[in-house]
């Protein structure tokens, strides 16, 4: 009985040690050979345009509601302020690849945790270059790898058009956040829809137009 009970325990440690050490796969997606090594996200890349948005806000339970409008400053530079319907602000950033600055942030937002939050996810939305490590493809979309840190993402572009419809943000092991775009061109994301899977945060962001 002992040695069923020491054979059980190490089946069983074994089994967890097994599914610990599972690394993220895309689902029903094969490997490619490829020589691409950049995928270009053209998303928020003209300086001239501002792009606006009606921006639905859901953290931790609580609704926010307004215009979103984001702006390329530079290079490598965006900046983006969220305001009421009525034109009261309430969250004016600007970030980039390596830097991130705060103008303004009403009192529900200005927390250490959402803040964050924000900036890792609008550095995947408004990120224009990114280099590619493996090529993946399913039935519908090619899906290119990129590494940062400790954590990748997964980047599908649609076979047929060649429009970026959506992004996976993982660890090792699972999804942490999706982004998903639409849009009737490569360069304006006419909805985009952030969905975090770790906390409660989801934005939904539709083009506002004249």
């Amino acid at each position: 009985m002992p040695n069923l009970m020491m054979r059980f325990l190490i089946s069983s440690g074994l089994f967890i040690l097994l599914i610990s050490c599972k690394t993220y796969e895309v689902p029903n997606a094969t490997k490619l050979e490829s020589n691409q090594k950049k995928f270009q996200n053209s998303y928020f890349s003209d300086s001239v345009k501002d792009y606006v948005y009606k921006a639905n806000i859901e953290v931790y339970g609580k609704q926010l509601g307004g215009v979103f409008v984001a702006k390329k400053i530079n290079d490598t530079l965006h900046r983006a302020v969220l305001t009421t319907d009525f034109g009261n602000t309430l969250l004016d950033f600007e970030v980039s690849e390596n830097s991130f600055k705060v103008n303004y942030c009403v009192e529900g937002l200005n927390k250490k945790i959402v803040l964050n939050t924000l900036k890792k996810d609008f550095r995947l939305v408004f990120r224009e270059k990114y280099s590619v490590e493996e090529v993946f493809e399913n039935q519908t979309h090619t899906i290119f790898k990129t590494k940062k840190g400790n954590h990748f993402n997964y980047l599908f572009e649609n076979k047929s058009n060649k429009r970026l419809t959506k992004l996976l943000y993982t660890n090792k092991t699972k999804e942490k956040v999706v982004i998903s775009f639409e849009g009737k061109n490569t360069t304006f994301a006419e909805k985009i829809n952030i969905e975090h899977k770790n906390i409660k945060l989801k934005i939904e962001l539709n083009q506002i137009t004249n």
